[in-house]
Order: structure tokens, then C-alpha cells, then sequence
């Protein structure tokens, strides 16, 4: 199978080592605004939102990550890579494969979540920014979810690996990219950190191979909202 990676020879000359100092920059930045105390201060209540005190600041969290994983790059794609922020895989890509792995993808993702709705770990600590959260704030939290996931796989699988594989080859910025990403995992549940890796090198395969990042996002995110689901629904 052919990789759908070259709209163009590559990043300019230079410019691609800042994609490289980025690469754990910006994914520790958003560690420590996403967990620190400032995101508890902006947590106060929110009558239209339907949310407030630890809902509310998972919210923001998840805002937070769209805008340092997602905006940000977006707005270096050009000064780094020479590319518009849509085409490190912001496209439709290869539908006509993408669209059938995104179907079997979420139905692995649907299954794994159901197997670990009762481990004591991730009981613990989902849903993701709320582990409180109540059932009338679960439409506010998918969609917040669905712009954590968009800011997320536009950083690494799209910014990281689809702007670094004309340059580091496609198997290279694959590894990149998921060692990074496991290492964001750093603090997550054993089961979760161990499965960090494999998951995003075949995460990363599916966005070379269609030349988009939605489809991964699209099983990324069904794995998250599945397992939130199952977990409330446990309890």
C-alpha cells in the first residue's frame, strides 16, 4: 500500500528541526494547563452550558488542548513546513479505505471499551476531565471531547507526522510520533500507557495511508466517548 504523504518535497531547508522542538514542547505545555490550578479557577458555573465547578474545568481542558495541540501548529504550518494548515491532513484523504477502517476501528474501539468499563484504573480517572460527571452534562462533554481529539491528532498525526514524513520517511516520523505520544501517556493507567504505543503507530499507518488525520480521530474519539459511556452507565 501507498503512503499519500507528498503534496510536497518536504518541509523547507531547516524550518523542520522547529517541528522537532515542538514536538515534546507543546505537548508539556498543554500537560501542565490542562492539570494545573488555573484551569480550576476558570471551573465556576455555567447556567447555558449546564455545567459547572469540575465539569466546567474538564471543558476548559479540553479547550486548552485544542488550542496548543491544534491552533498553534495550524498557525506554524506554513512558516515551518511551507504547507497550508489543511494540508497536513485536514482533507477527505483516501476515503474509499479510510472510510471502511474507521468502521472496523470503532467497532474494535466500542468492544475494548466495554471489556474495560470495570477496571478499578480507569474508573478512577474517566471520564476524561470529569470524573464526576453527571448525565446531563454528556452532550457539552462530546463535543468538548470531539475539539480535545481534533487539537490532539492534528498535532501528532498530523502537524508531527504527516509534515515530518517527506523528511524523516514515513516509518521514522511514524516512530517519532508515537514515542511522543506514549510519553504524553505518562501518569494514565498502566493499561492505557501500555497501549499508547501500538495504538498510535496504528493510528499514525492510517493517517500516512489515507493522507488525513479524521479517521483516526474518528476511532480516537469513538474509543473515548465508548468508554465514558460504559463507565457511567457502570456505575
Amino acid at each position: 500500500m501507498a503512503f499519500r504523504i507528498a503534496e510536497s518535497a518536504g518541509p523547507p531547508r531547516g524550518r523542520w528541526v522547529w517541528a522537532l522542538a515542538l514536538a515534546p514542547i507543546l505537548p508539556t505545555l498543554n500537560w501542565y494547563f490542562a492539570r494545573s490550578d488555573a484551569i480550576g479557577l476558570l471551573g465556576r458555573s455555567s447556567a447555558w452550558l449546564r455545567v459547572s465547578g469540575p465539569e466546567l474545568s474538564g471543558l476548559v481542558a479540553f479547550g486548552a488542548t485544542f488550542a496548543l495541540l491544534g491552533v498553534v501548529p495550524a498557525l506554524l504550518a506554513r512558516p515551518i513546513y511551507g504547507r497550508r494548515a489543511w494540508q497536513l491532513g485536514l482533507g477527505h484523504g483516501d476515503a474509499r479505505t479510510g472510510l471502511p477502517l474507521l468502521g472496523l476501528g470503532a467497532a474494535i474501539a466500542i468492544a475494548v471499551a466495554y471489556a474495560s468499563r470495570t477496571s478499578p484504573a480507569l474508573t478512577a480517572t474517566y471520564p476524561l476531565g470529569s470524573p464526576t460527571l453527571a448525565w446531563q452534562s454528556w452532550i457539552p462533554h462530546i463535543v468538548g471531547y470531539g475539539l480535545y481529539y481534533l487539537g490532539f491528532e492534528y498535532f501528532f498525526r498530523g502537524f508531527l507526522l504527516l509534515g515530518l514524513s517527506p523528511r524523516l520517511g514515513p516509518v521514522a516520523a511514524n516512530v517519532l510520533q508515537a514515542g511522543i505520544v506514549t510519553m504524553a501517556h505518562l501518569g494514565k493507567p498502566g493499561i492505557e500507557l501500555a497501549a499508547a504505543f501500538p495504538a498510535s503507530l496504528l493510528f499514525g499507518w492510517l493517517a500516512l495511508r489515507t493522507g488525513s488525520i479524521w479517521y483516526p480521530l474518528g476511532i480516537h474519539w469513538v474509543v473515548g466517548v465508548a468508554l465514558d459511556w460504559f463507565i457511567l452507565a457502570a456505575r
